[in-house]
């Protein structure tokens, strides 16, 4: 944090509440109080550090600039540099005081995940890293343990190109099915009651393991954690409705997950059974815990940017426009060539 951010929000009140440094290694410990702290602030005031701010003079956003000219030389400097420090400062009014709780994030892209995002390469100004050097920017601790971070267009395609995703829940359709939807949909029926019955009968049968390793490969009964499953080849994404409907229709202790594909398809469909009611649910909540890990160590530090947009409170910044274009390129989308 800059020394004019220091002088505007610290006073007696930074003896009681010392600026966290946040990196790699306490991120995830300090995440739930940074998104408790934005959500009861007032307002909120960010500042950030970046690799330039413009590549060349004459990209150097003026008042004179129409809106036209000042989106381009935005989206230039979005484009060209990096994000190396944010700093997240929550506001709040108690009487006649103003208390700050300022966080220091050290950036840094780094494709954690063997993905090929989001690291990419990045232009850097010698004038605005020696001013940052000057002021005790420790660029160590950004390079070395820097938190990564994914935009939520690289979000999608990570999981698709990743291709283990964590199965999710299906949503059921009221369409009717075509005719050779229809037909598919019975023969899996039929498959799906003969092996849900035969895994009904043997909880409770006293086979050898031989024999039941043997109805296990003839069912082609395979094992979520320890509930017993079955997958199912979808031929479209439009077969996938269908079946967890055909699949809620059959039982009630049935559990449709998708299984995706490395292109964003769905590969099939996995059939958990389920025990009871009871099992039912704590299945559903175990799925939804790991799909919340996931999505932390996809998303990174955009956590705290959409703990900031879900708050809806409003955000104090300097050079809003070069920081809203770069916020926009780094966490949600690649920004439209043209202004229009």
């Amino acid at each position: 944090m800059t020394h004019k951010w220091q002088r505007c929000f610290f006073s007696s009140s930074s003896k009681q509440w010392r600026i966290k440094q946040i990196t790699k290694s306490n991120f995830s410990r300090i995440l739930p109080q940074v998104k408790e702290r934005i959500h009861g602030a007032d307002f909120i005031c960010v500042s950030s550090q970046k690799t330039g701010t413009f590549s060349a003079p004459w990209r150097r956003i003026l008042p004179i600039d129409t809106p036209e000219t000042a989106y381009c030389k935005s989206r230039d400097a979005a484009e060209r540099f990096e994000l190396l420090h944010f700093t997240v400062c929550p506001i709040t009014f108690q009487g006649t005081k103003v208390i700050a709780y300022p966080y220091n994030f050290h950036l840094f892209p780094r494709d954690e995940l063997n993905i090929g995002m989001p690291s990419y390469s990045f232009s850097c100004q010698t004038s605005y890293l020696t001013s940052m050097a000057q002021e005790g920017f420790d660029f160590n601790t950004c390079i070395y343990n820097g938190i990564s971070y994914l935009s939520r267009v690289q979000e999608s395609a990570s999981k698709h190109q990743n291709g283990n995703c964590i199965p999710t829940t299906i949503p059921l359709t009221s369409s009717k099915p075509s005719f050779a939807d229809a037909i598919f949909l019975e023969g899996t029926k039929s498959r799906v009651k003969h092996w849900r019955d035969a895994c009904k009968d043997s909880s409770g049968s006293s086979d050898g393991a031989l024999m039941k390793s043997l109805r296990k490969h003839i069912l082609g009964s395979e094992v979520y954690g320890t509930r017993p499953c079955i997958n199912i080849d979808v031929c479209t994404d439009n077969q996938v409705p269908l079946v967890a409907k055909m699949l809620n229709d059959v039982a009630d202790d049935l559990v449709p997950l998708i299984i995706p594909h490395k292109n964003g398809t769905a590969k099939g469909i996995r059939v958990v059974l389920a025990s009871s009611q009871e099992d039912r649910n704590l299945l559903m909540e175990e799925i939804q815990t790991l799909e919340e890990e996931q999505n932390k160590h996809f998303r990174g530090f955009r956590e705290v940017i959409d703990a900031m947009s879900a708050s809806c409170k409003p955000i104090v910044a300097y050079n809003c426009l070069t920081g809203s274009s770069l916020r926009l390129w780094k966490w949600k989308l690649p920004m439209k060539a043209r202004y229009s």
